[in-house]
């Protein structure tokens, strides 16, 4: 199937120039996806297809390219290309690489087209089992940081080069004509390169399935060694690398023993939650300090291979340290995919013993509560070959689970499942279990995750949709907007206001029930207030406003949205002019009382033991003692919710029983309300008459106050007392024995239990007396 060598595919592209009409068989992969970019770049028409969409392939397109779902072999007469390229993923008999084979066309693997590019500039190979993606990703970003503009081809998608691959074509006089390739020993294709310089990080038993051992894999390597013309940067950590290439003047060594021309060594910091700082030294010479935000000493053997190389270039230590401090990763490199106060989701393309357990290792370094794995395996060929090594690489693992294997079109091997992996796993490592689809597995970890976990998802193949699918769920999380919606609210307001998280409502009422609010806010101004309503005004956030917490019961699932309270000073200014009491929002019912007796101002007698607020009283035109509060106000100043401050006269506002109509839609912000002067002896004698009166009638019990709405065939009191249910009681929640109308708390009750005893008194007034009792207290929350 391989009709051309690299010489004569870039033959073929240099005669054909911008004309060239190229097709990719598998343009969805990263490796295929590049090789389309560095094609665009050089203005060559590019079809293909594959057979999912993906987020490659929207890029290309987006460039132009007309990638299309699915093989056809139609598609290849009609898109007439000059040349097809295919991956190692594509079959043999794939039907449009044999419709192209038919027609005459050349058809090349992806390698041979990538090392033909290469060869037309100074090259630059990133070669080993592990970690050469995050490898020349790090030296493609660094190269443009020290500005030589290099071309690149990266395996991966890389978030800091966008798209992660490049073909400059002008290259400016200054700049060295640099191409970095991440290339792939997978296949044997690893000949097809002779760089100027190379990069080998390691050699490991890997892709069994097409080289027959380690020692086949080992003569790959030293071949390609002997394939590059200038120098080669190889890791002297590793033995069958150090094997062949110690002896090698054309080669320098990098890595943590004392043989290392190039050595690293940890700061006193070293790997930290934020990074990894280290020194290298050069003949016992301190060469620099760098510091990388990658985890973990694989990663640190990484950066010492670019390190190496660009000091080789002639780039000095301080512009090489610069140049990767900012450099974040690949894309499925130790991503971190999601991260809040409770949780840290990782999802990395480790799929090799090795790598798992150097990642594990990095994860530790973050120092987890616990860390949970979630592991696809890769391949059966792999599964088989490495089954032994596996079953030991997961002992830094918390908690395990294995779904079934991910074939990458592989055909099945009798007796090669993850359960037999699971079974291996548990010998050695203890906890694991066996998830075999990604919903179970999924499901399985959401529910083990507790506070201060890291979640960490490996694999090559599509357990990445897991990790993706989990960090969106959590990002749209309640608990996660709440975090969102609280750092938005916070940047709006003064510091003086005070706001909360999950503020237990049983602290704010008079009956002592009720589940946490998602957000408190006490502001401290008219000028905070306005601008928390504007907010939720914005953000479409529920809101309440909150009083002294009386005739209110809050359900235990608490309340979604804001809770404000006006109970900071500013709203309970209060002062006496003359017969008028002009008062804030915040200012309690029974101040009111005191003040009016001190002063001789009659008409308030009523309110002393009304334990509520001002804001509360005019919402819900509060009553007792055959009396409103309504009867004593003169105006009202009042705020719109969008923050716009109103005042009205009494005359303008429509008040009713219980309640008045402006403040379903609008909050109380004062009042001025008009006594009548009378002897302070005679305000006393009423309001104690009135006091004595109500503590014989009322309990002293936490209460909300009167639960219904009285009826008009007879007050809602003694209709419960008629029905005998005095004293009725669900969990500490109890009707009251003084007041049939009062439901008290002797001490634990919850929402739950007040709500069962309201629905036991509505039945039985309902069957007993054809009576549809109303509630008068407020029931909010869920």
């Amino acid at each position: 199937m391989n009709s051309l060598t690299w010489e004569q595919t870039d033959e073929l592209l240099n005669r054909l120039g911008p004309s060239a009409r190229v097709y990719l068989v598998g343009a969805g992969g990263c490796g295929m996806s590049a090789i389309g970019h560095l094609l665009l770049d050089l203005g060559c028409w590019i079809g293909g297809s594959d057979l999912t969409a993906n987020e490659a392939i929207e890029e290309l397109k987006g460039r132009g390219a007309d990638i299309q779902v699915g093989h056809d072999a139609g598609r290849i007469a009609a898109a007439e290309p000059n040349l097809v390229i295919y991956s190692s993923a594509i079959a043999k008999d794939n039907a449009e690489v044999k419709a192209a084979l038919d027609r005459g066309i050349p058809a090349v693997r992806r390698a041979v087209l990538l090392a033909a590019l290469l060869h037309r500039k100074t090259g630059i190979c990133v070669a080993g089992m592990h970690g050469k993606t995050t490898t020349a990703a790090m030296l493609a970003y660094a190269l443009r940081q020290l500005e030589a503009d290099p071309s690149f081809a990266v395996g991966a998608q890389v978030p800091q080069l966008q798209p992660h691959a490049r073909f400059v074509a002008a290259v400016d006089p200054k700049h060295p004509n640099l191409f970095v390739a991440e290339t792939d020993e997978s296949d044997g294709t690893l000949r097809q390169f002779s760089p100027e310089y190379s990069i080998l990080l390691n050699v490991d038993e890997e892709h069994l399935d097409y080289f027959a051992d380690l020692q086949a894999v080992c003569a790959e390597f030293e071949q390609f060694a002997k394939q590059t013309r200038k120098l080669i940067v190889y890791c002297s950590d590793e033995p069958p690398l150090r094997e062949f290439l110690s002896g090698n003047c054309h080669a320098v060594s990098y890595g943590f023993g004392p043989e290392a021309a190039y050595r690293i060594k940890f700061s006193e910091h070293g790997c930290n939650g934020k990074g990894s700082e280290f020194e290298i030294w050069r003949d016992d010479q301190k060469l620099g300090s760098f510091c990388i935000s990658l985890l973990g000493e694989k990663n640190v053997s990484n950066a010492a291979a670019v390190i190496t190389l660009l000091h080789q270039l002639g780039y000095s230590p301080e512009q090489i340290a610069e140049a990767l401090f900012t450099f974040r990763g690949a894309a499925r490199r130790q991503q971190e995919v999601f991260r809040d106060e409770r949780f840290r989701i990782f999802d990395d393309y480790g799929h090799h013993p090795a790598e798992i357990e150097a990642t594990l290792k990095a994860m530790h370094g973050l120092k987890p509560q616990r860390l949970l794995v979630a592991f696809q395996p890769h391949r059966y060929t792999r599964t088989r070959q490495l089954l032994k090594h596996f079953a030991r690489c997961f002992k830094g693992a918390d908690l395990l689970w294995v779904t079934d294997i991910y074939s990458a079109n592989e055909p099945e091997i009798p007796g090669v499942t993850s359960a037999a992996l699971v079974d291996a796993v548990r010998q050695e490592s203890g906890s694991v279990e066996y998830a075999p689809t990604l919903d179970k597995v999924r499901a399985a970890i959401r529910t083990a995750m507790q506070p201060g976990d890291i979640v960490l998802f490996l694999g090559a193949g599509d357990i990445t949709l897991v990790a993706q699918q989990m960090a969106a769920d959590l990002t749209c999380s309640p608990v996660r907007l709440k975090e969102q919606i609280f750092s938005k609210i916070t940047r709006r307001i003064s510091d003086t206001t005070i706001i909360r998280k999950n503020e237990p409502m049983a602290r704010r009422t008079t009956l002592r029930v009720g589940g946490p609010a998602d957000l408190y806010v006490e502001p401290s101004s008219e000028d905070d207030l306005a601008r928390i309503l504007r907010f939720c005004a914005e953000e479409r956030l529920p809101f309440i406003i909150l009083g002294r917490g009386s005739n209110l019961l809050v359900r235990d699932g608490g309340v979604r949205g804001v809770v404000i309270s006006l109970s900071q000073p500013c709203f309970s200014e209060f002062k006496i002019q003359g017969e008028r009491m002009i008062c804030g929002a915040g200012v309690r019912l029974k101040t009111i009382a005191i003040e009016a007796k001190r002063h001789g101002l009659a008409g308030f007698e009523f309110v002393e033991g009304i334990p509520g607020s001002v804001g509360g009283a005019l919402r819900m035109n509060a009553g007792a003692m055959g009396s409103w509060f309504f009867d004593a106000v003169e105006s009202i100043r009042f705020m719109d919710y969008l923050g716009q401050v109103h005042e009205r006269r009494t005359q303008e506002i429509h008040v009713e029983y219980r309640g008045c109509a402006l403040f379903k839609n609008h909050l109380a912000l004062g009042t001025t309300l008009v006594g009548k002067p009378a002897p302070k002896e005679a305000v006393a004698e009423r309001m104690n008459g009135f006091s004595q009166k109500r503590w014989k009638s009322q309990p002293a019990a936490p209460s909300a106050g009167c639960i219904f709405k009285n009826t008009s065939v007879m007050p809602a009191g003694k209709l419960i007392d008629e029905l005998g249910l005095k004293g009725t009681r669900v969990g500490d929640a109890v009707i009251s024995d003084v007041h049939g109308n009062f439901i008290i708390n002797e001490g634990h009750a919850t929402a739950s239990d007040v709500l069962q005893l309201i629905e036991i008194i509505k039945q039985r007034a309902k069957a007993a007396h054809g009576i549809e009792l109303e509630t008068e207290v407020q029931i909010i929350g869920e």
